[in-house]
């Protein structure tokens, strides 16, 4: 199948529009540098499609003439990983979420060029949380006094019938792991939960902590609810990979740069989905 590629020169001007930086805000990974052969340089940067080049790909747009989908307004600078990242989630990644990225890369490249936005963003550590599912339990804690029930001889007999109502207790257990994805280290990390939904435990970090670049840290984090029903509504919540209640939980990631100044990342569990951002 053919593809609608981007000429030579449109991808030479989608690099150096934003200055060689990854468009994705929270990214602004530099793409280009120096290679281990002094006459040679190494990219790692790709002119991405907003739509896709051909059918069948993330976002395609079939009302497109092959001139518009070859064109630089179809286009957006990215590192090799958030290429791939915009394509394998293409229901995150929409068409209007990434012109967005671009208008702003371009934006801040402009600015950077005259000297009104300096390169603080891609000096600065940059830390995500992400949450790995390990397991679920449901434990039975006994039978609700909801299901008929009759005294015989001073001992309380439960009339029970295919789907008894019981009082579960719900677990979930989770790997939760912060990555730095930043050239910069992060120093003496925190970690805070807002909101009235919480874990029930969750490793401590360690008071003198720091996440060298492109490193993580893994904390165990578990979190329990009750719940009175029958076993069919507690299969379908606890087989929930993450929890209907984390909609209400939100954290708090703080954590210093080489200067010792404070960054913030806030994060949220929307939609089955873990969002991260910078404050």
């Amino acid at each position: 199948m053919s593809r609608d590629d981007f000429t030579k020169s449109t991808i030479d001007i989608l690099a150096k529009r934003v200055g060689y930086l990854c468009s994705n805000p929270n990214c602004k990974k530099p793409t280009i540098g120096a290679h281990e052969q002094k006459d040679k340089s190494t990219s790692i940067g790709i002119a991405a499609h907003i739509t896709a080049a051909s059918p069948g790909g993330p976002r395609y747009d079939d009302t497109l003439t092959i001139e518009q989908r070859k064109n630089i307004d179809n286009g957006i600078w990215l590192c090799s990983n958030c290429a791939t990242l915009i394509d394998k989630d293409k229901e995150k990644y929409k068409i209007d979420l990434i012109k967005d990225w671009k208008i702003k890369a371009e934006i801040d490249s402009k600015l950077r060029l005259i000297g009104e936005l300096k390169n603080q963003d891609t000096n600065n550590p940059y830390l995500e949380v992400d949450l790995i599912y390990k397991s679920g339990m449901r434990l039975n804690n006994g039978y609700s006094f909801k299901n008929p029930s009759t005294i015989e001889n001073g001992i309380r007999i439960f009339d029970v019938n295919h789907f008894p109502i019981i009082h579960w207790r719900l677990i979930w257990k989770f790997n939760l792991t912060i990555h730095n994805n930043s050239l910069s280290p992060a120093y003496n990390v925190q970690i805070e939960e807002l909101g009235d939904i919480k874990f029930s435990q969750m490793d401590n970090l360690p008071k003198i902590n720091n996440i060298p670049q492109f490193e993580k840290i893994d904390l165990r984090a578990n979190y329990e609810t009750q719940l009175e029903s029958d076993y069919r509504e507690a299969d379908r919540i606890y087989k929930t990979k993450i929890p209907e209640d984390f909609e209400k939980l939100q954290l708090k990631l703080s954590y210093q740069d080489n200067n010792r100044e404070t960054h913030f990342t806030i994060v949220e569990f929307k939609n089955d989905d873990i969002q991260n951002y910078k404050q």
